[in-house]
């Protein structure tokens, strides 16, 4: 089952990319290949996109590879949005912002993401 789909919120497209729940592994590699692939077939600065990371165990290999897809996703990307990121996760966020240069806006939940990201000039 894909966790990456298109929704519509108020009006607008916005990637969701629910990676809730998930540890290193295959799911997580084939996940972030099938979001590169989509992001990549997008017009540069269009896409408004919502990670979510709710319950997701990070370690080294996964934070390489979220590391990697930001600075990838970078020309593609309008607003992003993650959710779920709380305590220890931070500091991996700041690390992908770092690394990636591009900076997230870090929600509680969905709705909130989902609110702002939509909100992005």
């Amino acid at each position: 089952m894909s966790r990456i789909s298109v929704v519509t919120h108020k009006g607008k497209s916005v990637l969701l990319q629910d990676f809730s729940g998930l540890r290193a592994g295959i799911e997580f590699q084939e996940s972030i290949a099938e979001a590169k692939r989509f992001i990549a077939g997008q017009p540069p600065k269009s896409v408004l996109s919502v990670f979510d990371a709710t319950g997701t165990v990070y370690n080294v290999e996964t934070l390489a590879a979220m590391k990697g897809f930001a600075k990838h996703n970078e020309p593609y990307m309008k607003a992003s949005a993650v959710v779920g990121v709380e305590g220890i996760k931070n500091i991996a966020l700041v690390a992908v912002s770092r690394f990636s240069g591009r900076t997230f806006g870090s929600f509680k939940d969905r709705a909130a993401a989902m609110d702002w990201v939509v909100e992005q000039p």
